[in-house]
């Protein structure tokens, strides 16, 4: 249970915390992680989950060699940490997480931009609230969607339980995404130290 500051006149309540970032230099890391999963994609079949049209590996991908698997993981724990951060505070702690995370390539389709289609292939978030379009506020436009534009090096990190889709996409560049699922499993407050 959270108590807000009575201080405060407006608070947030109940927010959900997405975590965007573009991870510098990450071009060469993207082209190792390209190489390795079309090296896959020759080797095993296609998954049948959530990739329409496209090729998707099994969700194994962490565990597979590489210093481009290697550096995707950092990513991932760094992610995890500044989401920690915002969720339960600036404390240290210690954390016991499984993860796993699949492939997903399309050859046609999410790659570039469609000059007349300003909303496809971004990655849309439907508004968790399910009362939402009950009331109306004139000149207050409703919002039950936000969506984002993913490029090459960006890597987002949300609660599982937020809605969420890819929406369709014309064009005719190859992309690669790669997801990825964190179940924690223990946390735990470390001691403060002598300075705190």
């Amino acid at each position: 249970m959270q108590h807000s500051d009575a201080s405060e006149k407006v608070v947030m309540a109940f927010p959900t915390p997405i975590y965007k970032t573009v991870w510098p230099d990450s071009e060469a890391v993207n082209k190792a992680l390209l190489r390795t999963v079309l090296a896959r994609e020759k080797k095993e079949p296609s998954t049948a989950r959530s990739n329409v049209g496209g090729w998707q590996s099994g969700h194994d991908l962490l565990n597979w060699p590489g210093p481009e698997i290697a550096q995707l993981k950092e990513w991932i724990n760094e992610a995890f940490g500044e989401i920690m951060k915002v969720e339960a505070g600036p404390q240290p702690f210690n954390c016991r997480f499984s993860a796993g995370a699949w492939a997903n390539l399309n050859r046609q389709g999410p790659g570039e931009e469609v000059e007349d289609r300003p909303l496809s292939g971004v990655i849309e978030f439907i508004d968790p609230r399910p009362a939402i379009n009950v009331y109306d506020m004139p000149g207050v436009p409703k919002v039950s969607s936000w969506t984002i534009r993913p490029e090459a090096g960006m890597m987002l990190m949300f609660p599982s339980w937020l809605r969420h889709s890819v929406l369709p996409y014309d064009g005719n560049m190859e992309r690669l995404t790669i997801a990825f699922n964190l179940r924690i499993q223990e946390v735990s407050r470390q001691p403060p130290g002598p300075w705190a």
